[in-house]
């Protein structure tokens, strides 16, 4: 199981903190670079991809923000090899800052996934995947879980995979919304 993670952000949303389960959980996934010369004072909006996820992203700091409650949040952040289930706190600071901490709730092995392999050969379609859920949507079939997308799109044993974007499903972003309804 991985160590809790922990980042802070400033009011103007720059990186000023990460904790050592942070550097850690990076080096794991292929981001060794992201130490913490490259990452504190950055903005965290560097970092964040896909402007339905910034939005949604923004909601959450505001939120934080005005009614200096914590707010909390399950997702999943898959390895290839594993399911990843995750705890979020956005709680806030002093002056408009925020704090991050991130906890493991459980990890489930499974056959490896080629389609989350950071260092696989992408191409065409882009497909977007959501950043809470990991469910991928495809066109005329809605958001279904990753093993259904290899299958459905027969991509075991291509060389080539679609591409990714992050984003976000309906159904993720209404637990969000009744999240933070509880701040207010």
């Amino acid at each position: 199981m991985h160590t809790s993670i922990q980042y802070s952000i400033d009011k103007a949303d720059c990186i000023r903190f990460i904790n050592e389960g942070w550097l850690q959980f990076a080096c794991q996934n292929a981001g060794g670079h992201l130490n913490r010369a490259y990452v504190i004072g950055k903005s965290l909006w560097d970092f964040i991809e896909g402007e339905e996820l910034r939005q949604i992203y923004r909601h959450i700091f505001k939120a934080v923000r005005k009614y200096q409650q914590a707010a909390v949040f399950k997702f999943r952040c898959d390895s290839p090899v594993c399911r990843r289930y995750f705890q979020l706190m956005v709680s806030p600071l002093q002056e408009d800052e925020l704090m991050f901490s991130t906890h493991p709730i459980r990890v489930v092995p499974r056959d490896p996934v080629l389609f989350l392999d950071p260092d696989v050969q992408r191409g065409e379609p882009f497909l977007t995947i959501c950043s809470w859920c990991m469910k991928v949507h495809l066109p005329n079939q809605g958001w279904v879980e990753l093993e259904e997308v290899v299958n459905y799109l027969n991509l075991l044993g291509r060389e080539v995979v679609p591409s990714l974007t992050h984003g976000i499903c309906q159904k993720c972003k209404g637990n969000i919304e009744k999240e933070l309804k509880i701040l207010k």
